[in-house]
Order: C-alpha cells, then structure tokens, then sequence
C-alpha cells in the first residue's frame, strides 16, 4: 500500500545486536497529555528501567525469550504510570477491563481479554497457552482462573485516582482518543528464539465488552521464529483492519523487507485506516526495531552492547 499523502512520519530506530540476546519494551505511544510532568515522566522511565532489568537479567541466565517477556510485562503491570493491570484504563461503566497475549516463536499462543480480577493479566495468557487447547479466553471464570494458578486481586486494585479522573474528563469532555500506556515486551534469547507478549487496559470510556489489538494474535502481538516478533501499541482499531502485526512477520519473511522497513510500512497502513500509534520488533536474526508515527512513545532496549530508555 502506497503511503497517504497526510500520514505522519514514522520516527524508527534500530535496537539491539544483531545476534544474542536482546529485550525491546514499550509502555504506549500517542501523545503526552495535558498531565504530563517531569516528575511522572522520570518515573515512568524508572519502572522501563526496572522492566528492562528484570527481563534481561533472565535472558543472561539462559532463560527462555518467553520468561524475560513475561519478568518485564510484570514490572509494568505493576507500575501504576502504565494502562495495563494497576493503573489500567477504565471503561464506561467505571472498571478495569484488561486484556494480554503472550506468543512464542514457535506459533503457540495464548491470550485473554475482559478479565478484571486478574493480577498480572500477562499471565492468564501464559495460562491459557500452557494449561489449555485453546487460544483465546473472553472474560474467564473465578474457578477458571483458580484452576490455571493464577493470582487475582480486587477490581479496585486496578482503579488509580488517575483513571478515575481521565474518565471523567472524557465521559464531559468529548470522549476523544486518549493514548497512555498499553505494554509489551518482545525477546531473543541464548537459542535464537523469540518471544512476543503485550497487555493493556484498553482506552478510557470505551464500550464494555470492546477488544483492542492487543490481545488479537498477528494484530497486537506475534511472534515467529522464521521472521519476528512484534508488539503494538496505539488505536487498536486501526491495527486491527490491517493486521499489523502479522503484516509486518510477512513482509520480512516473503517479501523480503528488512524489519525497519516493514515497520514503517504497516505504520503508514495504519495511518490510512484512522489510527496511529507504535510497536517494537525483533527479528530472530539482525537487529530490533522501535517504530511510531505518533507524538511519542515510551520505550527501552538492552542487548549486550548497551541499554535506552526514553519516557
């Protein structure tokens, strides 16, 4: 597809080694918002740091490129700066309503999307892909969820005074898009393999029931051995139409485009279709990719030649 004449630039970086083990996270892209401060951006680029440490300190271990995904995505579920567990975005009936995917390079994939009690909704996805033959659970049951050993908390766990005061103000205010903070990690770790997992609280007022990209295997979140693996972030509505994420697997893997490239393509795609946004993407070999044609996005990449963040 050709790009629209008024898309925006995407910005892109290279990211990583081109062998070895390497992290790339992402913690959302749009714009800052009038409530941004200095002081909330440091933090939010303390708890990339901590995400970033947590995952690669896996990755030096030997551990598989799904553990370092999950360690990382954990850090910023719990980090109430992101849309994702504490601190995800509340929907028009005032509730957190999460939604993750974890997917490894060999094709197996797990994911969930309504749960509400879920502590780390990263690890319902892990659950359903490890503990079940299916692929996808919409708003689990209490037993389900105590049956796959996953810990669970209160909704109002998940609600920050913050949430509470960004739906108000779009439930007054003309409910336009609000960008702020969907996560997702993506690794390679000692073998060669690579991992994908992202997770979100979707957008503030939308509709109860509403799925984004996130959860949608080759929208949000994809992972193959034989191309890359990605995860988005943005307006899941556009990533969706065109299927962002796999889109990009396909253009690395049959049409030959280097995962720069492929990025800013399926970005430029996105635009055409009303959205905007971001995604990281690693390849089983050559460097990673941050990509977005958003005002900006909160990111982090290590591999052993050196570390980013930027929030």
């Amino acid at each position: 597809m050709s790009k629209p004449a008024s898309a925006p630039t995407v910005i892109s970086e290279l990211a990583g080694d081109e062998e070895g083990i390497t992290l790339l996270i992402h913690a959302g892209a749009g714009s800052r918002g009038k409530h941004s401060t200095p002081e909330r951006r440091a933090q939010v680029e303390a708890d990339l740091q901590r995400a970033l440490d947590a995952g690669y300190e896996l990755l030096k271990q030997g551990a598989p490129a799904h553990e370092a995904v999950i360690a990382a995505i954990h850090v910023m579920e719990d980090a109430p700066e992101f849309n994702a567990g504490r601190g995800a975005a509340l929907t028009s009936d005032g509730i957190a309503q999460m939604d993750a995917c974890l997917m490894t390079g060999d094709g197996e994939v797990g994911a969930v999307t309504g749960v509400s009690t879920v502590k780390n909704p990263i690890d319902a996805a892990r659950a359903v892909k490890e503990q079940t033959k299916h692929v996808m659970f919409a708003d689990p049951t209490d037993d389900e969820i105590a049956d796959w050993g996953v810990a669970t908390e209160p909704n109002d766990y998940f609600i920050t005074e913050q949430r509470r005061q960004s739906l108000a103000e779009a439930q007054s205010g003309g409910d336009e898009w609000e960008k702020h903070g969907t996560i997702g990690a993506v690794a390679r770790d000692v073998n060669g393999d690579i991992a994908a997992g992202t997770s979100t609280g979707g957008i503030t007022n939308q509709m109860h029931g509403r799925v984004g990209d996130s959860p949608l295997p080759g929208c949000g979140t994809y992972a193959s051995n034989d191309s890359v693996a990605v995860s988005c972030t943005g307006i899941g509505e556009a990533f969706i139409r065109v299927v962002a994420a796999h889109q990009v697997a396909d253009r690395v893997r049959f049409a030959g485009e280097s995962p720069r490239a492929a990025a800013g393509d399926v970005l430029d795609d996105v635009a055409a279709h009303r959205g905007d946004g971001g995604m990281i993407v690693l390849p089983a070999h050559g460097r990673g990719v941050i990509a977005y044609n958003s005002e900006m996005m909160n990111f982090g990449y290590r591999s052993e030649s050196g570390s980013k963040v930027r929030g």
